[in-house]
């Protein structure tokens, strides 16, 4: 009696003289997935905003280059997205060039911050929030002990 086992797709029937053998290019290919964990996206979505940076700073693995770059063919939305990552990265290089520094007046009112403020009380001696349940309780009483005993 032939034994029907169900395969990815469709029922598939086995006997003695035909075993099942499953039709691998059926099945989820795990390569496929590790490449997408490993390399932050698939060429079939739309690139991360983390994987245009790395595309736009040549920091990405070569893999992911190339399917970064063959995305780009297709996709005039990521395109778009890797244009003004460029832009902002260009703007950002030129102004950190002119040596960008902060008003005065903010530095002075930072600094008369860090003078003014007095300094509060240790967190030893703040009263702690009672617990209300039994085993709030039961844990606050257990963190006590083994304070005192210093573990």
């Amino acid at each position: 009696m032939p034994t029907i086992w169900k395969g990815v797709e469709q029922f598939v029937v086995a006997t003695p003289k035909r075993p099942f053998r499953p039709h691998l290019p059926q099945l989820p290919k795990l390569t496929e997935a590790r490449d997408r964990a490993d390399h932050g996206f698939d060429s079939i979505e739309h690139l991360s905003a983390e994987a245009i940076a790395g595309y736009v700073d040549n920091e990405l693995p070569t893999i992911a280059m190339n399917r970064a770059r063959v995305h780009l063919v297709h996709c005039a939305e990521c395109r778009a997205e890797v244009l003004a990552q460029r832009r902002a990265s260009e703007r950002l290089r030129k102004s950190a060039a002119e040596e960008l520094s902060a008003p005065s007046s903010l530095l002075d009112k930072l600094t008369s911050i860090a003078q003014s403020c007095p300094e509060g009380p240790p967190a030893d001696d703040l009263p702690a929030a009672r617990a209300t349940s039994f085993s709030a309780r039961v844990e606050t009483f257990y963190r006590a002990v083994k304070k005192a005993h210093g573990k």
